[in-house]
């Protein structure tokens, strides 16, 4: 961004100066004219005015090329996140709601003969183009009704694991199997009612708080219901201005981080998936809330979660822990166990202990 700046501040000073001398150097020899008398005030009028527009051209030039290069950039990036699609989707007609009634989303159906009883990865690697850093050789198994926990201190590899396993980031290498069969679009795959996913900083809009839940969803009374329950808002709604349909601002601006989370958890939990992934759900919540919350969730209908957490009462909870260091699963297992054969976790579970923040 830097580079595009100077460069886009460049081109407009370079064919900005360029213009100004000429324009003053044509207006020289314009006046020597007038002067000696070839060229009448009339005639230098007009020629000031036509002068405008091969001036204003000329800038415009040197903006076009600017922002030419910024938008071949735009159109590639686009272009890898259709993933192998064709490029004209970038430019296909669809149609514009700006007026009357939204278009309204079908309500969300899971198959039975879909429905997870193992998800795995096998030698999942991942490595970002500039630094080097990332994942390799991730193999992991989650069973249906399990809790599986994914740990490790900053840089660990944690979040990049989930959106490789996701889709998010194309995988370098390794296979993802949903109940023994090979799922080759992840991205496309991961969906509800299939998967639901709770990113570590949840994206809010400037829209009314049940707008960001259902995202479109049509409102079935129960399911929201069951959902706002679970992710502990009740008292919130209560304490907000017009429940519900209170505006939350731009990025959630109006609510608190611990509100940012769970709105983001409910908006997961109303789609009612097979998986539900959270990376790092908890962080901004009191002890209290949070056990509150991962009690009901569980409470639930035989629930699968993948979470990213270093927090005391999800591994507590957990079936199955990974413990990840410098992007390779150290060890994993499940908690009594690794409390007393790794150093890393038990890292982790003291710094937890002390109130320091590691994921």
């Amino acid at each position: 961004m830097l580079r595009d700046s100077v460069l886009e501040q460049l081109l407009n000073s370079t064919f900005g100066n360029v213009v100004g001398l000429g324009t003053g150097l044509i207006l020289i020899l314009a006046a020597q004219s007038l002067r000696s008398g070839r060229l009448g005030i009339g005639d230098l009028a007009l020629f000031i005015y036509y002068l405008g527009f091969v001036t204003d051209f000329t800038t415009f030039f040197g903006m076009f090329l600017a922002h030419y290069a910024q938008t071949r950039v735009a159109f590639q990036r686009m272009h890898t996140l259709l993933q192998g699609a064709p490029a004209a989707g970038l430019v296909a007609h669809h149609p514009l709601y700006l007026s009357g009634s939204l278009l309204e989303l079908p309500a969300l159906t899971r198959g039975t003969e879909q429905a997870l009883e193992t998800l795995e990865a096998t030698a999942l690697t991942y490595r970002y183009p500039n630094s080097g850093r990332g994942i390799a050789d991730i193999n992991l198994c989650i069973r249906r009704g399990t809790l599986t926990v994914i740990t490790g201190r900053v840089g660990a590899g944690k979040t990049t694991l989930l959106q490789t396993l996701l889709g998010l980031l194309p995988m370098d290498a390794g296979e993802i199997r949903w109940n023994g069969e090979l799922v080759t679009d992840p991205a496309a795959f991961f969906v509800p009612p299939r998967s639901a996913y709770t990113a570590q900083v949840p994206r809010l809009f400037s829209a009314s708080l049940k707008e960001n839940i259902l995202l479109g969803l049509p409102e079935q009374g129960s399911t929201l219901e069951d959902a706002l329950h679970t992710a502990v808002m009740e008292h919130d709604l209560a304490s907000l201005e017009d429940g519900l349909e209170t505006l939350i601002g731009a990025r959630g601006v109006k609510l608190s981080g611990g509100q940012v989370q769970r709105t983001a958890a409910a908006r997961t939990l109303v789609r009612e998936a097979d998986l539900l992934i959270f990376d790092d759900l908890s962080s901004a919540l009191d002890v209290e809330t949070e056990q509150t919350m991962w009690k009901r969730i569980f409470e639930r209908r035989a629930v699968t979660c993948l979470v990213v957490s270093h927090r005391r009462t999800v591994l507590q909870r957990a079936e199955h822990i990974l413990v990840l260091k410098e992007g390779r699963i150290e060890t994993q297992g499940r908690l009594d166990e690794l409390l007393r054969t790794s150093s890393e976790l038990q890292h982790l579970w003291h710094g937890d202990s002390a109130g320091t923040k590691l994921d």
